[in-house]
């Protein structure tokens, strides 16, 4: 094991935090290394010195004898040192730390060898042949010594060198001298390639061994995860097959003692005749237990505490140096909460997220199985009437849990035998085996009773309602698109003749809905067969007769139906979000249009409630004025009270916003919806449309006079515009100039008429003063 500093120990969950200070951890080993080399190597050179001096003292007398002394005091003390030093586990070493082993690698160095150098210089016979063996002896000795940390061998050969150098320039060089000092220079960098090599091989060997004890010390630790965490553990037993050494892991998951575990057979401990599959299971490790082979993930079904578990076991036989069994070993693990999200995943395959019934999925499945039985049922189509002004009104979460309640309700209010599901929003069918007449409709009344009482969600009584198609299978249909298909068409029939009803469905019933699908359909590609075009019908000033402007109206010409009333296609384009595309269509040619008109003359443009639920409305309208080039108080935004009633004050702020690009807006159809007085209080219309329902009869009957002087009394005291729509007869305009309307629309003055015969009209009339008076 790598000793750390301090109390850190390398992160072995990464290789980069492993790497982290591997150098100093190699320096480390390689100088615990060299000082174990160290200590063995002076020994024997203490030796081969006392040897020495034993044999040369009657030559050399003192100088062998001081020569002997300094080497046993060095000697000594670095061995001390080295002992100290190997004394614990090598610990990561800096460069730094490298430095006192270099110097004592120079101090030896040139103590060891300096007397037998001396000697070679100055002798020759068997003393010289002596020295130079010592001397060599003591050079290899040294480098392999050092050979770990390569500095200080390159220290000790180096100095030795210099050593040698300086004996021979001292006693003198002549030829002899210079060779072999020339000789024994090759040989140190031959030496010195040598001892980089095998440098290089000791620490290459120290990484291995790193490396080697960092898999080791992970696999150590994923053994202990699995006997700590809490997903699996190690399991083993005797030969017998009884358990031997139980974690606390695997007796906490059994909800029983580590002693009752230990020992018991394992057979027996997985052992619950109780549970679904676990006799099964359990004769199939039997069976491998039997014939000694290995097996991996058998799923084992358990009852704890009154639940039921799910564990995975995996085992193989084990077997002694003298080949015989020893019992099994292997790994179980707690699958529950996995079992458990598998099922939740497979129920939310098939199960609507929010009500829990059942989806279009299984709708289709079940459905499909019916009919590929052969077995006759009835199919409700559900749709809830209101739903979308309650998600808008209040949120989507009083949407859903008002969609939560209506399942709930629904499903007790049929049998166990029928079927509910949810197929998208507020779409609901359901299921029944009932084929009696008599019998669907009273659980048709049933639905959409329970359907349409009061719902309280955070204090606030909520009221829908429901409406229901029928269609028999399979006389209405025998696969599942087409028995769903005339289930609609039905449901449509209800909602179009009168909510909260039910409709059975007819094969003339089906061709109405599919010439509406094919209406739908061509108008998605109106727009790009240039079939859609604009009329305009004038706004006349009461006083002068100008024209103040024209109101943009759609048309729509279509290739084999001729001309279609905006009646009978604008509904469909709101129903399917077409009205939001065709809606910037009209307002940019609308502008467009109006660009080449007198400057003072306005162009207005109806704004669906569509339109308005798009956020991004004021920008688009900034952004076609900006392309048309047309003034903002030319252009004037007509909407009705439906505008205002889902979503206040959203609708409010775009208005707002509108405005505050200098764009008018104008009120339309006045006093034909629900409160039209508070909404002239929550926002400054520049201008009220009276509705054609009151002009009608305004020569005749009292009452309508009696509500135009209000509403124009309501507009003079607002600083509005009022504007009379539906004029058609001279009487009409008389009576409304005199009381002192501002502004006319009617037949009387102009019909719609596209852009080219409203040109002759505008300049046969008068163009308006510059600034329109309301007072």
């Amino acid at each position: 094991m790598v000793a750390m500093s301090d109390n850190r120990e390398p992160d072995l969950g990464t290789t980069s935090s492993w790497r982290t200070g591997e150098a100093d951890i190699v320096r480390g080993r390689q100088i615990h290394a060299a000082e174990h080399n160290v200590e063995r190597g002076l020994f024997s050179f203490m030796f081969a010195a006392t040897m020495t001096t034993l044999f040369f003292y009657s030559d050399w007398g003192a100088t062998i004898l001081t020569w002997y002394v300094l080497v046993i005091a060095v000697c000594v003390i670095r061995v001390v040192v080295a002992r100290r030093n190997t004394r614990q586990p090598p610990v990561p070493a800096p460069m730094t730390a490298v430095v006192p082993f270099i110097a004592w690698s120079i101090l030896t160095a040139a103590i060891l060898t300096s007397f037998p150098v001396w000697v070679t210089m100055e002798t020759d016979g068997f003393p010289f042949a002596y020295m130079i063996v010592l001397f060599l002896g003591t050079f290899w000795a040294a480098s392999f010594v050092h050979a770990p940390v390569l500095l200080t061998a390159i220290a000790f050969m180096f100095t030795q060198l210099g050593v040698a150098v300086a004996a021979a320039v001292l006693a003198g060089i002549d030829w002899e001298r210079a060779a072999l000092t020339a000789l024994y220079t090759v040989g140190v960098g031959a030496g010195l390639h040598i001892i980089r090599q095998h440098s290089a091989i000791f620490r290459q060997s120290i990484r291995q061994q790193l490396e080697l004890e960092q898999k080791n010390e992970t696999i150590g630790l994923i053994l202990k995860e699995h006997e700590d965490q809490s997903s699996d553990w190690l399991w083993q037993t005797d030969t017998a097959l009884r358990i031997v050494d139980p974690s606390i892991r695997f007796a906490d998951a059994l909800d029983v003692s580590k002693q009752t575990l230990s020992g018991r057979p394992i057979a027996e401990t997985l052992t619950d005749a109780g549970m679904d599959g676990n006799t099964e299971t359990l004769a199939q490790i039997d069976d491998h237990f039997a014939a000694r082979e290995s097996f991996r993930d058998i799923v084992v079904p358990l009852g704890i505490n009154e639940q039921t578990c799910w564990f995975s076991l995996s085992g193989r036989p084990i077997y002694d140096r003298a080949g015989a069994f020893s019992g099994y070993r292997g790994v179980m693990a707690d699958i529950t909460v996995a079992r458990r999200a598998q099922a939740r995943a497979a129920h939310l395959t098939h199960h609507d997220t929010l009500t829990d019934l059942p989806n279009r999925t299984q709708f289709n499945a079940l459905i499909r199985r019916a009919l590929t039985r052969g077995r006759a049922f009835t199919l409700l189509s559900i749709d809830l009437d209101g739903f979308k002004a309650v998600n808008e009104g209040f949120g989507h979460h009083a949407g859903d849990r008002l969609l939560v309640e209506i399942a709930r309700r629904l499903q007790d209010n049929v049998e166990a035998n029928e079927f509910v599901a949810r197929l998208g929003d507020d779409e609901f069918v359901v299921q029944t085996w009932r084929l009696a007449t008599d019998s669907i409709e009273s659980l048709c009344r049933d639905l959409i009773a329970a359907a349409s009482r009061p719902i309280t969600i955070d204090g606030i009584s909520l009221t829908v309602g429901a409406s229901i198609g029928v269609a028999f299978a399979p006389a209405d249909g025998d696969t599942t698109d087409e028995i769903l298909k005339n289930a609609d068409s039905a449901l449509y029939r209800a909602k179009t003749e009168g909510r909260g009803s039910f409709r059975f469905f007819s094969a003339t019933m089906d061709r109405k809905l599919q010439v509406r699908q094919r209406l739908i359909q061509d108008l998605r590609s109106a727009l790009d067969r240039d079939e859609l075009f604009l009329h305009y019908q004038p706004f006349i000033d009461a006083a002068s007769g100008a024209i103040t402007g024209c109101e943009a109206l759609i048309r729509w010409q279509h290739a084999e139906r001729g001309m279609i009333s905006p009646a009978e296609f604008i509904p469909l384009a709101e129903e399917n979000g077409l009205i939001v595309p065709i809606g910037s269509w009209v307002i940019e040619q609308a502008c467009r249009e109006a660009a080449t008109w007198d400057n003072n003359r306005r162009v207005a443009v109806n704004v669906s409630p569509a339109q308005f639920r798009d956020q991004g409305l004021h920008e688009r309208i900034r952004s076609i004025l900006k392309t048309t080039r047309l003034a903002p108080r030319r252009l004037e935004i007509e909407v009705t009270e439906t505008v205002l009633v889902t979503n206040p004050q959203a609708a409010l702020e775009t208005l707002r916003r509108i405005r505050a690009l200098g764009v008018r807006v104008a009120l339309d159809d006045f006093g034909t919806g629900y409160s039209s007085l508070s909404y002239l209080r929550l926002f400054p219309f520049d201008k009220i449309k009276l509705d054609r329902a009151f002009i009608q009869d305004l020569e005749t009957r009292q009452d309508s006079q009696v509500i135009v002087h209000a509403v124009l009394d309501i507009a003079k005291g607002l600083g509005m515009t009022l504007t009379a729509e539906g004029i058609e007869t001279s009487g009409q305009a008389d009576y409304l100039r005199g009381i002192g309307c501002h502004e006319f629309q009617g037949f009387l003055f102009a019909r719609p008429a596209p852009a080219s015969e409203l040109a002759n009209l505008m300049l046969r009339r008068p163009p308006p003063p510059p600034a329109f008076d309301v007072g």
